[in-house]
């Protein structure tokens, strides 16, 4: 009885499961063992402008619009409510732990003119302005043997060098050098490691 409890509770989740799968086959290109949840999701607008390598586990959301970009190396976890968005270009090495709750964006996501952004709100909320080739966009590298804490924004134009460390709740708007700590909003090296 417990055995058939458990599948009946599990059932909706597998199926989920399974369509998400679906969605990775239908936009990412991926290598061997990737591991998706019931929560993870991928989107493009070109099939095949996600790459993610080998042995990864991605309980994320990743999108791309436009000619966007996203690429992650072999070995790399993302964990959930992580959203990666991408109008440009996001690369992420091998390597990396990205935790809970990390927002990634190459791009601004809206206009940053009044005007235009009440123009966006007056024609609704479905049109072309909202789409994020309308906004400021800028490339995202964040390098090999990565942390990036919980609550974390990496914002555009900005490459998280190898070995580094983002602390919980930091806003990374600024290159951060190889092998160091950094923390706050906005984010500053608080500390070096050794490599």
């Amino acid at each position: 009885m417990k055995k058939l409890l458990r599948a009946i509770y599990n059932f909706p989740r597998k199926i989920k499961k399974y369509l998400n799968y679906k969605a990775f086959k239908k936009y990412a290109r991926f290598g061997e063992g990737l591991e998706v949840d019931s929560n993870s999701d991928c989107v493009a607008d070109v099939p095949g402008s996600v790459r993610i390598g080998e042995k990864c586990r991605v309980f994320a959301h990743l999108y791309t619009q436009n000619e966007g970009k996203i690429t992650i190396g072999d070995h790399t976890c993302i964990y959930g409510h992580t959203v990666i968005g991408s109008v440009s270009e996001i690369s992420i090495g091998s390597c990396v732990i990205i935790s809970n709750h990390v927002h990634i964006y190459d791009n601004n996501n809206h206009p940053t003119s009044p005007e235009v952004r009440k123009q966006m709100c007056l024609e609704g909320f479905e049109g072309a302005a909202w789409r994020w080739d309308k906004s400021a966009s800028a490339p995202i590298t964040i390098c090999d043997n990565v942390w990036i804490g919980e609550y974390s924004a990496i914002m555009k134009g900005v490459t998280v060098g190898e070995g580094s460390i983002v602390a919980a709740h930091s806003v990374v708007t600024k290159d951060v050098p190889p092998y160091s700590i950094v923390a706050g909003n906005p984010a500053r090296v608080v500390k070096s490691l050794e490599s």
